[in-house]
């Protein structure tokens, strides 16, 4: 039975070791997809962003429900134990909701995405200095998307005119092509389709993120309980053993000496 014990108590630190290390594999995951839809928060709003901000944050309480688990598993103390695999448990189901709510969003960005642009197209149609920051969030949104407007460059009429970001020059920068002084081929699609399946891939992903960690995390709920089960056996193993001794090591049986006892009878002469 304590060799049982053992195995469990091992397999438990095991499993705490590894977790924390997916611990620190879902921060950064959720961390990198989290800056994926942070530089473009303008375009898309910040309903997006919530299930990997909450993803990221699983990650930390993770470490710390690691470090928990190691030490209860240490020490083999029932109730700790218990408590270690009810916060596993939670965990778990935080991040499986996690996992829906992305696909929730997912369903729906489509909306989120036309409402965010069309809003933040109209700020930045009333300010005239094209070198604003609003301006050139635009500039680069068109020329990495190679798209106009919110939904072509029909967008820009009232402006009566058509940035030059529509044609695929803007800001320099490493990844664009300098200014230049001509509008030849003016990109004809807007810019909330591909955006939206910008959104929609980056939420698959973090989707797909919370399943996989909440299915490998879950092992450790059946781990943590079965240590638990196993030291409620030995206890009751030893409490067994201990009363087996008593027995056997009961003191001896004197009645022979008790007032009670026949007296001996002398021989008749």
């Amino acid at each position: 039975m304590a060799l049982s014990t053992n195995c469990w108590k091992y397999l438990v630190l095991t499993f705490n070791v590894l977790f924390a290390m997916s611990a620190v594999v879902l921060f950064g995951a959720s961390g990198f997809l989290l800056y994926r839809l942070f530089i473009y928060r303008h375009f898309i709003g910040v309903n997006v962003e919530y299930p990997v901000i909450l993803l990221l944050m699983m990650a930390i309480i993770t470490c710390s429900v690691a470090w928990i688990g190691w030490r209860t598993a240490k020490s083999l103390h029932q109730i700790h134990v218990i408590v270690t695999g009810i916060l596993i448990l939670v965990v778990v189901i935080v991040e499986f909701s996690c996992f829906v709510w992305a696909m929730v969003v997912w369903d729906s960005v489509d909306i989120d995405v036309r409402n965010a642009m069309s809003s933040y197209f109209d700020v930045a149609a009333g300010d005239k200095n094209p070198n604003s920051a609003d301006s050139i969030r635009w500039d680069r949104l068109h020329i990495q998307f190679e798209c106009c407007g919110v939904s072509g460059p029909g967008d820009f009429s009232q402006q009566h005119a058509v940035p030059f970001s529509c044609c695929g020059q803007g800001p320099l920068d490493a990844q664009h092509r300098p200014y230049a002084a001509d509008c030849t081929a003016v990109f004809q699609r807007g810019c909330a389709k591909p955006l939206h399946q910008y959104a929609q891939r980056q939420l698959l992903l973090i989707a797909m993120t919370a399943l996989i960690a909440s299915v490998l995390q879950s092992t450790g709920i059946f781990c943590t309980f079965f240590l638990a089960h196993s030291i409620t056996k030995r206890r009751r193993a030893s409490v067994r053993n201990s009363t087996l001794r008593e027995s056997t090591f009961a003191a001896p049986d004197d009645s022979l000496l008790s007032p009670t006892a026949p007296a001996p009878t002398l021989p008749k002469y």
